[in-house]
């Protein structure tokens, strides 16, 4: 029996999937979906490269910390980079297919740091892009990427900022995403009764990460496509 290839994406959120899968044939792409945790991002893109991944691509909304990167801003990241000082090197095969492509970025080579704590306040964001040159965070792209370099599978992540470097995150957003990559609806309502000023914080976050999504909405088949075409799937 052929063995079936496929490119595999990791996504931290259900709603980032959705883009995904709305963005690529289901055939030829596999959408794991790691909640805010590295190891579990790890262990889906370990087994999707078990499974015939061609590809491991991180895709989803991250946290800016460059001050040159607005909301919506698309980049595609060369290295992630994490608080233990490893280095990730996204392929330069993909990085140059997707530099190709006819769609704005802000950063076509951007460094990443992967989180394993939700960077919350300006200060820590402000801490990374001095630290480590990172001009954007999430939790998932360094578990996906250690996953692909261990399996010998080529690795890109295409993020979208949502909120910018100066933007804290609210109190109420810190516990907000589920293990399943869902919103823990009932828990943020709680936060935000114990402290209703935070609420207007919360709802310019939910602005931002809406318009990271439709960035994301906006590239991604064209990006997935020729990602795809370049692996001969």
């Amino acid at each position: 029996m052929t063995r079936e290839h496929f490119i595999a994406i990791i996504c931290g959120l259900k709603s980032e999937a959705a883009v995904v899968r709305a963005a690529a044939p289901a055939e030829k792409v596999r959408v794991g979906v790691s909640g805010a945790d590295a190891k579990r991002a790890e262990d889906l893109a370990a087994q999707l490269c078990r499974e015939g991944a061609k590809a491991v691509i991180s895709v989803g909304v991250s946290g800016g910390l460059s001050p040159q990167l607005s909301t919506g801003d698309l980049v595609f990241g060369n290295v992630v980079r994490t608080e233990k000082g490893e280095e990730f090197f996204a392929d330069p095969a993909l990085l140059t297919v997707l530099e190709t492509a006819d769609i704005p970025v802000a950063a076509p080579r951007a460094a990443l740091f992967g989180a394993d704590v939700i960077i919350a306040s300006a200060r820590d964001k402000a801490r990374l892009f001095d630290q480590f040159g990172a001009l954007a965070v999430d939790m998932e792209s360094h578990g996906a990427a250690r996953a692909a370099k261990a399996a010998g599978v080529p690795f890109a992540a295409i993020r979208a900022i949502a909120d910018p470097c100066s933007r804290a995150l609210p109190p109420a957003a810190l516990n907000a995403v589920a293990p399943d990559g869902g919103t823990r609806v009932l828990s943020v309502l709680l936060e935000c009764a114990k402290a209703p000023r935070q609420f207007p914080a919360l709802l310019q976050l939910g602005s931002d990460s809406e318009k990271a999504l439709a960035s994301l909405r906006g590239g991604l088949s064209g990006l997935l496509g020729r990602l795809l075409f370049s692996l001969d799937l």
